[in-house]
């Protein structure tokens, strides 16, 4: 029988420099569509419109190549360390359920604090809760968690299109006209000078945008674990994926394929809109499969491009440069709100709606650059991040070793006597 005691995180010498590249890459992105939208209040209906070639471009290269696509990535990741964690338990013969649930317990806790300190928008605790759904397949086959992973990104939002479905989905934590009403509310919390009322806010906003995404978010996050579960299973990075360099090679272009229908589509659907004339419940249907179709199929170009790219030299010298803000997400995460936050929030710099599109990009792409050095420097004197330390000694129950032990002075020959 195993004790805790012996429990531990992966070591370094263990890790996969290019799943930290990955997570890297996709924390870039989180923080370009988070800044993009949410801080800069462009969700919230503040700011200037897109106005000129350059702004309308912005507008395109967030929305085609980073909207969506980051958190897939992530939500891929996370599906695949569950299944990391639990072929290296069983290579160890390690008792797993345990740790896994107490990851959980820390993620949803982080994610809490999160939403009430710095912003609404947080997605760990919602991994949290998706994370107990993954416990359902542990015993499954690959072919039933591909199934079910289908299922569950497609289904609910069909269903959620049809007459009737949303407002009663909506209807059972709130009334449409809260949902409204919480909205302009929050746009007058985007401005306000009082650090309470973006706390109290936060909290309210969280809590209504959950009560009418719930239906189809959670299941589409458990899908996406699932396709990483499969992943996971079948050690898919092992040795930055060498042992399946073919697999990637394939998933390059049909990857591609399916972005570039994603992608066709979504131009129809601008053009179609600025003609003035709206989907038929067929068009709605329609865009969610093809949405979906080229999400999944970017987020699969990003990362086989990334895997081949890796295996060679040049460019695995300058892909892992972001590997260090991927060894350790969670503090990268929760730093890009603790920056932001400040900047943007009226609390702060009041930066919201102020700043057009062009810049917005500009600022996220400065942002995760600082991150970056600043984890470089971390990382070269600390095994884990600071949020990454706490959540590994709560989950293993002990303080985890956190300085870097300096290199062994070499040892110095005695001289000859003469």
């Amino acid at each position: 029988m195993v004790r805790m005691s012996q429990l531990a995180p992966v070591s370094s010498r263990e890790r996969v420099a290019t799943l930290d590249v990955l997570r890297g890459f996709a924390l870039c992105g989180v923080l370009i569509a988070n800044l993009y939208w949410i801080f800069s209040g462009r969700m919230s209906s503040l700011g200037p419109k897109p106005d000129g070639v350059i702004a309308h471009a912005a507008d395109w290269i967030e929305d085609i190549f980073v909207s969506s696509k980051a958190q897939t990535m992530l939500t891929f990741l996370f599906g695949f360390g569950f299944a990391a964690q639990l072929l290296r338990a069983q290579d160890r013969h390690e008792p797993v359920m345990a740790v896994y649930l107490r990851r959980l317990a820390v993620l949803f806790c982080v994610g809490a604090l999160h939403v009430t300190l710095l912003w609404w928008g947080d997605v760990t605790w919602g991994y949290a809760i998706a994370g107990f759904g993954l416990l359902a397949f542990q015993r499954a086959s690959n072919r039933t968690r591909l199934i079910a992973a289908a299922i569950l990104i497609f289904v609910p939002p069909l269903v959620l299109w049809l007459p009737g479905v949303r407002a009663a989905v909506i209807s059972v934590f709130i009334t449409r006209a809260e949902v409204g009403a919480a909205f302009k509310v929050f746009k007058d919390v985007l401005v306000s000078p009082h650090y309470a009322d973006a706390v109290r806010g936060n909290v309210r906003q969280a809590l209504v945008f959950s009560s009418v995404i719930y239906a189809f978010y959670f299941p589409w996050l458990v899908g996406r674990f699932l396709i990483g579960y499969v992943a996971g299973t079948q050690r898919w990075f092992e040795r930055d994926g060498t042992d399946h360099l073919a697999l990637f090679r394939r998933m390059l272009p049909w990857g591609l394929a399916g972005a570039v229908i994603g992608t066709a589509w979504n131009i129809f659907e601008r053009i179609i809109d600025l003609a003035g004339y709206e989907l038929t419940l067929a068009g709605h249907l329609t865009h969610e499969v093809l949405h979906e179709i080229g999400l999944l199929g970017l987020t699969a170009t990003y990362m086989a491009a990334i895997v081949l790219l890796m295996q060679r030299a040049a460019w695995r010298r300058v892909l892992l440069w972001v590997a260090p803000a991927g060894r350790m997400p969670l503090t990268t995460y929760i730093a890009q709100s603790a920056i932001c936050a400040p900047l943007f929030y009226g609390w702060g710099l009041g930066w919201a709606g102020r700043i057009g599109g062009p810049a917005l990009l500009a600022i996220a792409l400065a942002i995760f650059a600082i991150e970056v050095a600043l984890c470089h420097l971390w990382l070269a004197r600390f095994r884990f991040g600071p949020l990454e330390w706490v959540w590994r000694t709560v989950v293993y129950l002990k303080p985890q070793p956190m300085r870097i032990a300096p290199p062994a002075a070499p040892a110095i020959a005695a001289a000859p006597a003469d």
